[in-house]
């Protein structure tokens, strides 16, 4: 029986992922878009609400600062400011003190508008006294930070003053600017509060920030303290870059405003700066990102985990789907495989009602109707070839008959006796054997002394021309049953065609010999009239299906081999070494119940 080989099959298991990912991919890549939107969204808000905050906080100190200023400058005009700069020697002890008095204390209410102030104080050199908000006691002239306020300064540009590493705003009277650079009547000072200006900044930066206000021109800075030294020196240097002459390491600022990212530390910071030209002064803050955007982040961490959860989910899933789907399927497969090979007995048992288990319903009715097909059919075939079997065995004798009638008339004519007794003993022999329709089988001993008693026969008409030669037959051979009449048709078929026109010298020679698990039976002959075309004309008829008009010699031979002992035996035909005809019958030398039946009848 042919059995088909199968090309490895290709899986579905990843149609099915790729299935699953062509539906999911096109979902998941617009929502990481929509994710991705949306997070840009918040991020640019974020940034955008630090900047409202760092401008809110600029403009809280500007606009402080601007009211100092203002407040400052209105006391220029004081009436007891003036009197004291320029009438001192012609006011009484009373006049003066009262005034300093009324002074002192509208210095006091600039000290107090504004935590921002350390100290207002009046420099007057014709008193030569100074008047401050901090001291109970009108202080002694100092020359030096007289001289050090006085200079001459844009005010448009910078209204803060350095001295002794001390902020300063000053207003003097009048302005050396516009009074060819003479000394002022009066000066006007107000010391600007670092530890005020640091407590505002530590209450700006709030969340491990770093609020920083630092002059564009003059040398100053405050922070709010309390950051790691490596955001402290970062600060710094940034300050000092942005105060080079060649503007080298100014920030690119926009609308007054700027935003940079700096890696500190090794940690990402958001720096977010608002500059003041009233102020002459910028206000820096200094964030982590982490602490900015951390939300961000995680959310992007868990998102990627989604993903890969997803992922393996998707794989799972789509690993669940396919042994749900392949192990049902591979089942079928190999049910189908087993009725392929003759198992029609097959029942394939499906414990669930699903649509599974309607086509193993199906196919287990299909594979019993295809069995009680198979067996009627097989029944009808295989009683027609018995019958045909019949007739071909009959059809084989009668053509020897007539020769074998004629052979006994020319020896009794000849008054031949001993050789009658002879040959009407081996020819009683030989339609005995013949003769018996209950036997399809016999012993393979039996088959070759029916075929000795053929070629005895033969002999008395071919004697001197041809003579023919047994070998032995393999031990444990002779017992083994073969069907009937199918070494005695070859060796006839050598007579009549290989050896007919053979005048002398002719030779048929009849070896056994094994083969694995098949005997081999040759009959080999030195005729002299095959030819090439004649030996394939032989094999093809061989290798044709079965003709019913088939009925004699090798043909009949070859066909009933196969109807007994299946496709695999029969004959093959060669040229023998002496240039005649080989035939070569082969036979399974064991066979099992029915292995020659075809399969559709095999239990």
């Amino acid at each position: 029986m042919k059995i088909v080989t199968r090309s490895p099959r290709q899986s579905i298991f990843p149609k099915i992922v790729l299935t699953f990912l062509a539906l999911l991919v096109p979902l998941y890549t617009l929502n990481l878009f929509m994710t991705e939107s949306g997070s840009d969204s918040v991020r640019t808000e974020i940034v955008r609400s630090m900047n409202a905050k760092v401008e809110l906080y600029h403009n809280l100190i500007e606009s402080d600062f601007e009211r100092i200023i203002k407040l400052v400058q209105a006391y220029v005009n004081d009436d007891d400011l003036m009197m004291l700069s320029t009438a001192v020697p012609v006011m009484s002890e009373i006049q003066k003190t009262s005034a300093i008095l009324a002074l002192k204390r509208k210095l006091d209410l600039v000290k107090t508008s504004s935590n921002f102030v350390e100290n207002a104080s009046v420099f007057i050199p014709l008193l030569d006294r100074i008047v401050s908000s901090n001291d109970n006691a009108i202080a002694p002239f100092d020359k030096e930070q007289f001289r050090a306020l006085a200079v001459t300064t844009n005010r448009y540009e910078s209204p803060y003053l350095m001295w002794k590493d001390r902020l300063f705003i000053s207003v003097p009277y009048p302005d050396p600017a516009i009074s060819d650079r003479r000394e002022p009547t009066f000066l006007l000072a107000v010391e600007v509060s670092e530890k005020g200006l640091r407590d505002a900044l530590r209450q700006f930066a709030n969340n491990g920030e770093l609020a920083v206000l630092y002059g564009n021109r003059l040398p100053w800075s405050i922070a709010s303290g309390g950051a790691p030294a490596e955001m402290a020196d970062a600060a710094e240097a940034r300050i000092a870059a942005s105060r080079l002459p060649d503007d080298s390491g100014r920030l690119p600022l926009r609308d007054g405003k700027a935003e940079e990212r700096l890696d500190i530390g090794g940690e990402r910071y958001l720096v977010v700066t608002r500059s003041s030209p009233a102020l002459d002064a910028s206000l820096s803050i200094y964030m982590p990102e982490e602490e900015v955007f951390g939300s961000l982040r995680r959310y992007r961490l868990w998102l990627i985990a989604l993903s890969l959860a997803s992922l393996g989910i998707l794989l799972f899933f789509s690993f669940s789907l396919y042994r749900m789907i392949q192990r049902p399927l591979r089942t079928l497969v190999r049910s189908f495989d087993k009725v392929e090979q003759g198992n029609l007995n097959l029942i394939v048992s499906y414990p669930l009602k699903d649509e599974f288990g309607y086509l193993y319903d199906r196919f287990n009715a299909m594979v019993k109707e295809l069995n009680v097909l198979v067996h009627e059919v097989y029944e009808q075939q295989y009683r027609v070839r018995l019958a045909e079997l019949r007739h071909l065995q009959s059809q084989i004798n009668p053509h020897f008959l007539y020769n074998s009638f004629f052979l006994l008339h020319r020896m009794a004519a000849l008054d031949d006796r001993d050789n009658i007794v002879r040959f009407t003993k081996f020819l009683g022999e030989y339609f005995q054997f013949i003769t018996r329709d209950g036997m399809s089988e016999v012993p393979l001993d039996t088959e070759v002394t029916h075929a000795r008693n053929y070629t005895e026969i033969q002999s008395f008409r071919f004697a001197s021309r041809i003579r023919v030669l047994f070998g032995d037959i393999p031990d444990g051979c002779g017992g083994l049953p073969v069907p009937r009449l199918i070494l005695q048709p070859v060796i006839e078929n050598a007579y009549h065609h290989g050896l007919e026109n053979k005048t002398k010298d002719g030779w048929i020679g009849i070896g056994f010999r094994r083969e694995d698990e098949t005997l081999v039976i040759s009959v080999e002959d030195n005729g002299d009239e095959l030819t090439d075309a004649s030996l394939q004309s032989l094999r093809d008829r061989l290798r044709e299906p079965a003709d019913e008009t088939e009925s004699t010699g090798l043909m009949n031979v070859h066909r009933r081999i196969q109807i007994r002992c299946g496709a695999m035996y029969g004959l093959k035909l060669s040229r023998s070494k002496a240039g005649g005809l080989r035939v070569d019958i082969r036979l399974p030398l064991s066979r099992k119940e029915n292995e020659h039946v075809p399969i559709a009848d095999r239990g």
